[in-house]
């Protein structure tokens, strides 16, 4: 009796620590790539650059263009790293052959059920031109079979990255420049496996799958309907740049243009075809490698999934140095003598001449070096023994290594050595601020007490607490500034040139530019209603306030045929003043609703003449009692031209046709759109990954609404703009170019 307790005991143990299939498949990358974001607030805009070499590469594609292409096979080093905690855990070797076979049969589209897909589909199946050999050489050049055992003490792992750390239980990556780390362990939680995209950092880089998931059509795992070695296939295109083919949304978008928009994951394996989000005749694209479906259900790449995964391989590509790696080349017998560090000679602030003893046959020797602690090495050859180096930063421990070069072969590099640069020694004086005369609103004059040896100064400059400085020279002790904004506080430093060298910047120094002189009269008052408005001249500068908060200020006026195009505008403002334009009956023809001190202008060329009416007014209460803003109405016989017609919008637009401009924009983006009634609207921005990059809110009113976004601090690249009212969305693609 106590046996057969004790052997039940052991079968539950033993039972746990087998991994649970999945009811259905479960991906963690999107996960996995929610917490890189947070923990990496870089990573973002990192994917983000990604994303736009991706789009060039992908155009320069369909327009045959012959640069930046990937035309031969791609042939990528892999890793196995097999993490184990029991037997069962720990595959073979020839099972991790097994999956690296099916992964060079799925991704060259010869797959033995590769003509299962629909005719439909079949015609943009693609060979990706890309495979994978197990790893015959490691990082540091000695021979290797490919696979790691390595044993844990750790029942089963996340999404958390722990199991590519020997610290958390599991096994180190290899360099992800050279390698595809493929990590095999008990994943927990119902996971098949997850990727690490793009982007993000080196020491994650590559895939995890569960254990029992690796394998093959030939040769299966254990955790059927997931054993077939399509887990593997799967989040390798994920490392490869490749997202969901729903895109991770309702009728998402994975950024390829020949795969159809389906409304959400696909699941065991559906009938042909499934008809999802309007997609037509054929349906969805579920035996894709990117769907959720069983193993035996995923059969294809498209053409344009195998260009975006090209991409990342060509010029400028994020795995571009997969190309020259050498992990899948045995490694050479090296028969060349190892040279031998001697003293480095000659170091002054930015030079040093480096030494090692001659090798016999050696033909040229190969050099590298860095600052010690950094991790990219400065290459370069030298036909002696020995090299001078310059362009050294003062005061900096450099380490190096030398490699002997012969006509067999080359020598392994010899270990580190370091030496230190000089520090620089200033013998220039540092001068002493004196007063700041000559302020006005625009300019000043700045001095400094003059030094002894000095042949010029360098200068800097900046508003008061901003970060950037202007910089600028003077052979005196003295510099005039202009330019400048009125009643604003300037920070400056000045440093001292010599021949020996310069002096450290003073301390900062301040001033204080003088206030812009204001006030004015207004004698257009009472207006504050259409029926008490002002009636002004056409062609004539007139002059009024807008005060207290609140104050409308009306004006009407006439034109006469065939004078009746118009054009107004609205300049010198003291606050955020917006502009209106009505008919005789008033009802509202334009309005002009740039952001700030921006002028305002309306455009209405039409042959109606007749009495018009203008409404301006302060926006959120904008005022100034001692301000004026200029108005003027200009009319005349031929129709007045726009300077750019993104920048003067004056008729209404319909919301279905919300326009964006400048577009490519730089620093500041407006939105307009025709709105039926008053209302709230929110305007949000953002980027290809659907991060959100700014959101706001609005009150419009019935009739044409104009806003402006700054984007100032947002990196170049594609964004969308998306408008959302009571009854509406509208998406539209944005450039930044800056």
């Amino acid at each position: 009796m106590r046996k057969s307790v004790l052997t039940f005991l052991l079968s539950i143990a033993s039972a746990m620590l087998i991994a649970q299939v999945p009811a259905h498949r479960s991906c963690g990358t999107m996960d996995n790539l929610q917490r890189l974001l947070q923990e990496d607030p870089a990573l973002a805009g990192r994917m983000q650059q990604i994303e736009n070499q991706t789009a060039a590469y992908v155009a320069a594609r369909a327009q045959n263009s012959p640069g930046n292409t990937v035309q031969s096979i791609i042939t990528i080093p892999v890793v196995f790293h097999v993490v184990y905690a029991n037997a069962a855990q720990n595959i073979s070797d020839a099972q991790c052959i097994a999956q690296l076979n099916q992964l060079n049969l799925d991704y060259a589209h010869i797959n033995t059920d590769a003509s299962n897909a629909p005719a439909p589909f079949l015609s943009v199946a693609a060979n990706t031109q890309v495979q994978f050999c197990l790893a015959q050489r490691d990082p540091n050049g000695n021979s290797t079979t490919g696979v790691i055992h390595k044993s844990t003490t750790t029942s089963s792992f996340s999404s958390n990255d722990n199991v590519k750390h020997n610290s958390t239980g599991g096994d180190d990556a290899w360099s992800s420049v050279n390698y595809l780390n493929i990590w095999s362990c008990n994943l927990g939680g119902g996971l098949l496996g997850y990727a690490q995209f793009p982007g993000g950092t080196a020491s994650t880089d590559g895939v995890v799958f569960l254990y029992s998931s690796i394998g093959s059509m030939l040769q299966p795992g254990t955790a059927s309907p997931y054993n077939l070695g399509r887990t593997a296939t799967h989040e390798i295109g994920h490392w490869l740049n490749l997202r969901h083919i729903w895109g991770d949304a309702n009728c998402g978008n994975d950024f390829v243009g020949d795969t159809p928009t389906q409304q959400t994951s696909n699941f065991s394996c559906p009938s042909y075809p499934h008809v999802t989000c309007s997609n037509g005749a054929n349906g969805d694209m579920f035996m894709n490698y990117m769907d959720y479906t069983d193993d035996g259900c995923m059969n294809m790449f498209t053409a344009g999934q195998t260009t975006r995964m090209q991409a990342i391989f060509a010029s400028g590509g994020q795995r571009v140095g997969i190309l020259s790696s050498l992990g899948c080349v045995p490694p050479v017998v090296v028969s060349c003598g190892l040279p031998v560090a001697q003293a480095t000679t000659g170091i002054t602030t930015s030079a040093a001449t480096i030494n090692w003893s001659a090798v016999s046959g050696a033909t040229s020797y190969n050099v590298q070096y860095r600052v010690n602690g950094t991790s990219t090495w400065t290459s370069t050859t030298s036909s002696a023994n020995s090299k001078a180096l310059s362009g050294l930063a003062a005061s900096t421990t450099y380490e190096w290594q030398v490699q002997a070069v012969c006509a067999s072969g080359s020598s392994a590099f010899t270990g580190s050595s370091t030496f230190t640069t000089a520090a620089i020694v200033v013998t220039c004086g540092v001068s002493t601020a004196n007063a700041t005369t000559g302020i006005t609103t625009s300019s000043a004059t700045i001095n400094w007490t003059a030094v002894s040896g000095a042949i010029s100064y360098n200068l800097q400059y900046r508003v008061n607490g901003s970060a950037t400085w202007t910089s600028t020279t003077s052979a005196t002790n003295s510099k005039s500034l202009s330019g400048l904004a009125a009643s604003t506080t300037y920070e400056w430093q000045v440093q001292t040139v010599c021949s020996a060298g310069t002096s450290a910047f003073t301390g900062s120094s301040t001033f204080t530019t003088s206030a812009v002189a204001t006030g004015c009269s207004d004698i257009y008052e009472p207006n504050n209603t259409s029926t008490v408005s002002a009636q002004i001249p056409t062609n004539v500068d007139i002059n009024a306030l807008i005060t207290p908060s609140g104050e409308y200020d009306w004006y009407n006026f006439v034109t006469t045929s065939p004078n009746s195009n118009i054009k107004i505008t609205l300049t010198n403002l003291p606050g955020d003043y917006d502009i209106r334009l009505y008919n005789s009956n008033k009802s509202q023809l334009a309005i002009s609703q740039n952001g700030g001190t921006t002028s305002e202008q309306i455009i209405r060329n039409t042959t109606t003449a007749g009495t018009y009416y203008i409404r301006v007014y302060g926006y959120a209460g904008a005022n100034s009692s001692t301000q004026c803003y200029d108005l003027k109405v200009a009319t005349g016989s031929a129709a007045f031209r726009t300077v750019d017609e993104n920048q003067s919008i004056t008729e209404a637009v319909a919301v279905s046709d919300m326009v964006i401009y400048p577009n490519p924009a730089t620093d500041l983006v407006n939105v307009a759109f025709n709105g039926v009634q008053d209302e709230k609207v929110s305007i949000r921005i953002f980027d290809m990954v659907g991060r959100t990059i700014r959101s706001e809110t609005f009150t419009t009113e019935s009739g044409l609404n104009k806003f402006n976004i700054n984007l100032h601090q947002v990196v170049q690249g594609v964004y969308f703009v998306e408008l959302t009212s009571a009854n509406t969305k509208i998406v539209k693609k944005l450039v930044l170019d800056k």
